[in-house]
C-alpha cells in the first residue's frame, strides 16, 4: 500500500516537473485600444447587451478607428414535423460594420459577417426562450468574432 502511495507521489512529482511553462500572450500592446465600436440603437436589446459584454471599448477621444455596427437578426424554420409544428430552428445573424478613420473622417472598409446558429424546440416556452437566447449569443459571437479579425486586419494595414 504504501509502494503504491509514494509511486503515485513520484509519477505525480514526475508530471508537474516535467518543465512545460505556458507562454501567456500579453495583450497591453494590443492595437484594438485604436478602436472605438459604435453599435446601431435600433439592433434588438440582446445583441447590444452581448455587444458591450464581447467588445472592449474604450473613450471616443482616445481612439483612432471608429467601427459603426448594425446587427440584424432573422429567424427561419429548418425542420417542419408531420403536424405543421416546427422542430428546430436557425438563427442567422448579420453584422454590418465600417470602419471610419477618425483623423481624416475617410470610410476605410465596408463590410459584413454572419453568425448561425441552429436550436431544437420543445414543449416549454421557458426553455425555447432561454435555448432561443443562447443560440442568439452563439450566432453573434461567431459573427462578432469574425468582424473582430476584419477590423484588426484593416486597422493594422
Amino acid at each position: 500500500m504504501i509502494k503504491k502511495i509514494l509511486s503515485i507521489i513520484f509519477i505525480s512529482q514526475l508530471i508537474v516537473s516535467c518543465g512545460f511553462t505556458p507562454m501567456l500572450k500579453d495583450l497591453g500592446n494590443t492595437s484594438n485600444s485604436l478602436v472605438y465600436y459604435e453599435i446601431n440603437p435600433n439592433s434588438s436589446y440582446i445583441s447590444k447587451q452581448i455587444l458591450n459584454s464581447t467588445l472592449q471599448n474604450l473613450d471616443k477621444d482616445k481612439a483612432n478607428y471608429v467601427t459603426q455596427i448594425n446587427i440584424s437578426e432573422k429567424e427561419s424554420a429548418v425542420s417542419i414535423g408531420s403536424n405543421g409544428s416546427v422542430n428546430e430552428y436557425k438563427i442567422e445573424i448579420l453584422v454590418n460594420f465600417k470602419i471610419i478613420n477618425i483623423e481624416d473622417n475617410n470610410l476605410m472598409y465596408d463590410m459584413q459577417s454572419r453568425g448561425f446558429a441552429n436550436y431544437d424546440v420543445s414543449s416549454s416556452e421557458y426553455t425555447n426562450s432561454l435555448v432561443r437566447e443562447e443560440a442568439l449569443k452563439r450566432a453573434l459571437s461567431d459573427g462578432i468574432q469574425l468582424m473582430n479579425i476584419m477590423v484588426q486586419s484593416k486597422v493594422n494595414e
